[in-house]
């Protein structure tokens, strides 16, 4: 069996640093991240063990420490952990971080905010939080051209999820020229996504079957997975080794691996350990 392994699989430079981040405070009394720190089990859970767990609401818990999770926050929640005299961590993700400046920024001018990407994501609901909970969200064109937005009166600026795939942006950027919507866009797709979504295509077409590795509520990996299924029919998505089966690799000579953001170099090499195990 030949395996192929993405070179850009596994955590990006966002999410190791929000892990390290959040490693710092082991072991530290009343210590919490705002939401899953990022979206793999595995680390959650280690943390946990580590004396740092996750919550929704400050009022959940007596918190000391703070730590913000890479997906990044609204204002609110900044506002709330100053007025109760907590110390934050913030490990948002630079990138993340940009886009919420620059939603800020625009809707301050006037602009209306146009935000491509899964409305539930928690990224997507932090930037929204930068401009009063205001944004127009669209997972798609057809979300958008449903909005009928007005052309007439409005200025719009158009920011997408860092993880989304520019195949969909791409469309909603042309309608919008060719319908004469007085728009900004400005390129928020992080290139550690792009570049992990091309080498996917790359393998896949390669590949006989393909396993992405991570998180089923990971936005990014679920992108990777539907990328490699359109050129690879035999892809599957595990979050962990166990889930492998010997029907997913059967009469299959090169298996290619990628593996989402949020994925531990750990659960990778587990899962490469189970297909030489399983090829013995």
């Amino acid at each position: 069996m030949n395996i192929i392994l993405a070179k850009t699989a596994g955590f990006c430079f966002g999410v190791k640093r929000a892990v390290d981040m959040a490693y710092k405070y082991q072991n530290t009394l009343n210590t919490y991240t705002f939401g899953p720190i990022i979206h793999n089990d595995v680390v959650i859970n280690n943390l946990i063990e580590k004396g740092i767990s996750p919550i929704n609401q400050l009022e959940d818990k007596e918190v000391d420490t703070l730590i913000i999770r890479s997906h990044g926050v609204t204002p609110k929640v900044y506002q709330s952990a100053k007025e109760k005299n907590i110390t934050l961590v913030d490990a948002t993700c630079p990138y993340v971080k940009k886009i919420h400046r620059l939603v800020e920024e625009y809707f301050l001018k006037g602009y209306e905010i146009i935000i491509i990407g899964n409305k539930t994501h928690p990224e997507v609901e932090g930037i929204n939080g930068w401009a009063h909970n205001k944004c127009f969200i669209v997972k798609d064109l057809a979300d958008l051209i449903d909005l009928n937005l007005n052309k007439k009166v409005s200025k719009y600026l158009l920011v997408a999820q860092t993880t989304y795939k520019k195949e969909v942006v791409t469309p909603i950027i042309q309608y919008l020229e060719a319908e004469g919507y007085q728009h900004k866009y400005i390129n928020t797709i992080c290139n550690a996504t792009k570049a992990r979504q091309e080498e996917a295509v790359n393998i896949a077409q390669k590949a006989e079957c393909m396993l992405v590795i991570g998180s089923p509520y990971s936005s990014n990996t679920l992108k990777l997975y539907e990328i490699c299924k359109q050129y690879c029919e035999d892809s599957y998505c595990i979050a962990q080794a166990h889930e492998l089966t010997h029907e997913m690799i059967y009469n299959c000579n090169v298996v290619g691996i990628t593996a989402g953001a949020s994925t531990p170099a750990s659960v990778i090499e587990e899962v490469i350990q189970k297909l030489h195990q399983m090829n013995t």
